[in-house]
C-alpha cells in the first residue's frame, strides 16, 4: 500500500473508526522539521477519490511500535469535515460522507484548504484577526449565530478578550 502515499507525505490513515481515524506518521517528509510536528491541535487534510477530509490531532504516540515498522508515530484524529467541489469553487461542510480508506495520504493541511474551511458562508461575518494556525488566513465569526447562542470569551490575561469582545459589539 505504500505506493498510494504521496512522495514526501506527512503520513498515511492506517485505520477508521467512527468519526475518528489513526495516521501513521512517515519518518521521510519535503517539509522543514518545524513544520512537520505533529502536535495535538494541528489540522491534517486526507485526499479521498471525491474530497479532501479535514481532521484535527488529538493524541500522538511512538508507544508499543514495532522496529521493523515503518512509522516514528501513531497519531490519533478526529474527523472534521470535508472539502467537496462545487460548481463554482470547493466548498467546507461539518461531517463526513465519504471516508478515508487505508492507505489514504495524510499532509499537514494547506493555506487554501485552511480558507475554505474558514471562509466566511454569510453576510453578519466579522474579522477577528487571523488563525494561529496559519497567520495568512483571516478568521470570522458569524455574529448572528454567535448571538442566538450562550457563548463564553475565555482565555488568559493579555490575549485580547475585552478586544474581541468590543469587535463583537
Amino acid at each position: 500500500m505504500a505506493e498510494a502515499v504521496a512522495l514526501g507525505a506527512f503520513g498515511k490513515v492506517i485505520s477508521v473508526r467512527g468519526s475518528g481515524a489513526r495516521v501513521g506518521l512517515l519518518p521521510s517528509s519535503r517539509l522543514v522539521p518545524s513544520a512537520v510536528r505533529a502536535t495535538v491541535g494541528r489540522f491534517v487534510s486526507i485526499r479521498t477519490a471525491s474530497s479532501t477530509i479535514i481532521a484535527i490531532i488529538t493524541e500522538v504516540s511512538s508507544e508499543n511500535l514495532a522496529e521493523t515498522d515503518e512509522h516514528i508515530a501513531v497519531a490519533s484524529v478526529d474527523l472534521l469535515g470535508e472539502i467537496l467541489p462545487g460548481p463554482l469553487r470547493p466548498k467546507f461542510q461539518r461531517g463526513v460522507t465519504n471516508y478515508p480508506t487505508i492507505g489514504d495520504s495524510v499532509d499537514l493541511i494547506s493555506s487554501d484548504d485552511l480558507r475554505i474551511v474558514y471562509e466566511p458562508s454569510g453576510s453578519d461575518q466579522i474579522d477577528v484577526g487571523t488563525l494561529q494556525q496559519d497567520p495568512s488566513v483571516i478568521a470570522y465569526v458569524d455574529i448572528e449565530e454567535m448571538l442566538s447562542k450562550h457563548f463564553a470569551v475565555l482565555g488568559s490575561t493579555g490575549v485580547g478578550k475585552s478586544t474581541g469582545v468590543s469587535l463583537l459589539l
